[in-house]
């Protein structure tokens, strides 16, 4: 825990890009304004001119920025470094419209223990998210979305070989690889001392159409990344549109914050997935 006399932490702010899908977004500012965010940063990813996201988005809350020609898979790294950079000693949380980070104690209280320990950015880990059954649930956008979807598990690790390792929060002037996934310079906050839990509600309704037309999407411009939709539309054609709860890959239900410290590296899990495809 900070020090008493330790000074306040600057502002605190969110940046996030969404595009394609926004139904978990009004749970994820929703969550993030109670964690007590200043701020919020979003940026909108359009396929083209005519895309009604737009519109979804603004219904939510307001955009700060807007892409048109699908730029999600290359742009936002850009997105979230020129935000982070206009404000290089506040912290931003940086989290898709899909992850709710869950820290282990008051946030502004560990985000000023980083800055007495001279830490630049914190890291977690993703524990995915699944309706009961392990079906792929509709998000009601007014319920609660934890009892909508109860069961944790390892989905990006166990059946994509995804790295499940994200920076969920970081100074201004850190950068971030893409995805989040690790950051280039700044001092980290060991694992030991603060590890986030990031839950990740992607397994939703419609999640099978989503990433058929990602992949698409990925072929026609002769871009990389295709490999982990296509892991899961395998997976789906051959069990069905539901996760499998009792393959032991998933831990489904199982899965804890020392679950998630233990897997933080994600390279076992990675090969396992890999060689299990």
């Amino acid at each position: 825990m900070p020090d008493p006399k330790t000074p306040r932490s600057e502002s605190i702010h969110l940046t996030t890009a969404v595009g394609g899908y926004v139904n978990v977004l009004p749970h994820m500012l929703r969550h993030y304004r109670a964690l007590g965010v200043d701020s919020l940063f979003v940026h909108v990813n359009l396929l083209d001119e005519n895309d009604p996201i737009l519109g979804d988005v603004r219904a939510v809350c307001d955009v700060t920025s807007v892409s048109v020609g699908g730029s999600l898979w290359r742009g936002n790294p850009a997105v979230h470094r020129a935000v982070m950079a206009s404000h290089p000693d506040d912290w931003f949380i940086v989290a898709d419209q899909d992850e709710l980070q869950v820290y282990p104690g008051p946030l502004r209280e560990i985000l000023e223990f980083c800055d007495s320990r001279g830490y630049d950015f914190i890291e977690g880990t993703l524990v995915d998210r699944l309706a009961p059954g392990g079906i792929f649930g509709e998000v009601d956008p007014h319920g609660d979305i934890w009892e909508q979807f109860p069961l944790t598990a390892l989905v990006t690790a166990g059946l994509l070989g995804g790295e499940p390792r994200k920076v969920v929060a970081a100074k201004g002037r850190v950068v971030l690889h893409g995805g989040q996934h690790g950051a280039e310079g700044g001092r980290g906050c060991p694992i030991e001392e603060c590890h986030v839990a990031v839950h990740h509600f992607k397994w939703t309704a419609g999640i099978v159409e989503r990433l058929r037309a990602r992949v698409e999407l990925l072929r026609e411009r002769g871009l990389p990344f295709a490999e982990e939709s296509e892991r899961f539309l395998r997976y789906v054609d051959a069990h069905g549109e539901a996760i499998d709860l009792r393959d032991p890959r998933f831990a489904a239900g199982a899965v804890d914050i020392a679950t998630l410290r233990e897997v933080s590296d994600a390279l076992r899990l990675a090969v396992l997935a890999a060689t299990s495809s």
